[in-house]
């Protein structure tokens, strides 16, 4: 019987789930009564981005909050602890991808109170540069795009430059304000295997924390609604974009 069990999420997990798929299916509902409205398929564009945001930045922190919830939840049952602590940041050094516009968009909403808003563009141009130079080398190369963009993800990583939120010693300065595909990252052994040497070897086990398919295809029907703003999913490459909403944002 007890093995029988142990197929079986925890009450936990289940709960956690269920939280997340209820928050996604309300702001699904929401939006969806928005584009029906307007009398189109998507419910944000430049013309309702800003009177849009107060309800975007605080449905992208009830989605992060609930997302911790649900990595709380599974990784209480892997079986061995997680070596991830401050002031590693070897994970920073990827390229993230994935990541939901509504992220990019409560993120930038942010970052362009600070100062040095015009210095952290240009370092998230570098690294998009970087990037595309690394694909474009891979598709010159004779591969697919899917197999172009696998090996340039690889290539970035053992460029190894970290993000450029990341401090001198290896700490995420935005914590609270990083995307899931920031969150969802973590390693079983030493942070000093999570380097492009060492990734691939059984010396490191890392692995990412996915959703469950009913939540992740929630995900999509709500950033869906965003697609007029033509947001690239790559983390530097988005928030290059939303620069160019800058007047849009408003003071």
């Amino acid at each position: 019987m007890e093995a029988y069990k142990e197929y079986f999420p925890t009450k936990s997990y289940r709960i956690a789930e269920m939280r997340l798929s209820s928050l996604l299916r309300v702001e699904r509902d929401r939006l969806d009564g928005i584009a029906s409205a307007l009398g189109r398929e998507y419910a944000i564009d430049a013309d309702n981005l800003r009177e849009q945001l107060p309800f975007i930045l605080q449905f992208t922190k009830s989605y992060h909050e609930a997302y911790d919830l649900y990595l709380k939840a599974v990784l209480v049952q892997q079986p061995h602890p997680i070596q991830c602590r401050p002031a590693c940041g070897n994970c920073c050094h990827h390229y993230p991808m994935s990541v939901e516009p509504f992220e990019l968009i409560s993120m930038y909403s942010e970052l362009r109170k600070r100062d040095d808003l015009l210095t952290l563009m240009e370092a998230c141009q570098l690294r998009s540069d970087k990037f595309e130079s690394f694909f474009d080398a891979r598709k010159d190369a004779g591969l697919s795009e899917d197999e172009a963009e696998d090996g340039a993800l690889h290539d970035y990583f053992s460029w190894w430059r970290s993000c450029p939120f990341s401090n001198g010693v290896g700490d995420c300065t935005i914590y609270p304000l990083r995307t899931v595909s920031c969150r969802m990252y973590f390693s079983e052994t030493d942070p000093k295997y999570c380097t492009p040497d060492m990734l691939q070897t059984e010396k490191n086990d890392s692995y990412i924390v996915y959703m469950p398919d009913v939540v992740e295809d929630a995900v999509y029907g709500i950033s869906e609604h965003y697609s007029a703003l033509d947001l690239p999913e790559s983390f530097f490459g988005g928030l290059l974009a939303l620069n160019g909403y800058e007047g849009v944002l408003g003071a």
